[in-house]
């Protein structure tokens, strides 16, 4: 997509009713069908790779889904590549299955502010981490023996 037809469609987003459209600063356009070669790299790549259930639970943001059999795990990671993320319906779930702590990982807050605004519950809080201080902040009241 060249920069004029990312122009119309921002305008066009904004025409019918969007509060805020802006260009996203990304290297790659990952989550759209544009990846579709690359997922199938990708899947030819995951077949020759070892997975085990996870020690953890893995919930996919294809589909909002929680999945343990590695197998559908491998699919959803190839998936994950070429498919819309389900963000919204995802930390709803997650807080319906009782997760009551979010921590995003690396620079920037975006997934952090996000969440703020789908979920207000009680008690379920969220953490950037995104320099050593955060991480540090997080961290100490882990080691003393408490929740983050």
């Amino acid at each position: 997509m060249c920069s004029s037809d990312l122009a119309r469609a921002i305008e066009g987003a904004k025409a019918q009713g969007a509060k805020r459209a802006l260009p996203l600063p990304i290297s790659v356009p990952c989550h759209s069908s544009l990846m579709r070669p690359a997922a199938e790299r990708l899947r030819e790549r995951l077949k020759t790779s070892t997975f085990a259930a996870p020690a953890c639970r893995f919930m996919s943001s294809v589909d909002a889904t929680e999945y343990r059999d590695p197998e559908s795990i491998r699919d959803l990671l190839y998936r994950q590549l070429a498919s819309p993320v389900r963000w919204v319906a995802t930390v709803r779930t997650m807080v319906a299955s009782g997760v009551t702590d979010f921590v995003e990982c690396g620079p920037g807050k975006v997934l952090a502010g996000l969440h703020r605004r789908i979920d207000k519950t009680p008690g379920v809080g969220v953490a950037a981490l995104e320099d050593p201080a955060s991480l540090q902040a997080v961290l100490s009241p882990i080691a003393a023996g408490g929740a983050a």
